[in-house]
């Protein structure tokens, strides 16, 4: 993953993945609990998203809603036009959370396998 964004004030950051897919780096002091049984992973998730999960870019506007239409993540993302071109390409979003406050602490908890990550549905608002 190339770091881009910020995170430094436990606010979630884009990023992009080698391959150009987008990522969304979501704090633990940011994000809403973690269930169980709502597709998380300590693994790359598979091609497909999860069921029912859905997120939407409106300009710098995030919101992720988890199954049943609860927001999951409903605030500002630092997002540039690459990300924004690939939400459009693959229309797909990764999330990725675990027990990390910002940017300074991500690669601890990366090293030491206590990511999630799940991908969701989605699209920007002027996307059909």
């Amino acid at each position: 993953m190339e770091l881009t964004g910020t995170g430094l004030c436990g606010s979630p950051w884009p990023e992009l993945l080698p391959d150009r897919r987008p990522v969304l780096v979501v704090p633990a002091v940011a994000a809403s609990p973690v269930l169980a049984g709502e597709g998380w992973t300590a693994h790359p998730p598979g091609g497909d998203p999860a069921p029912g999960w859905t997120a939407v870019l409106d300009g710098q506007h995030l919101t992720v809603r988890r199954p049943g239409g609860h927001p999951w993540y409903e605030g500002p993302v630092a997002a540039g036009r690459q990300w924004q071109r690939a939400i459009r390409a693959h229309r797909t979003l990764l999330l990725v959370t675990g027990p990390f406050t910002g940017v300074l602490d991500f690669r601890t908890a990366a090293t030491t396998g206590r990511l999630l990550l799940l991908a969701v549905a989605a699209r920007l608002t002027d996307s059909p």
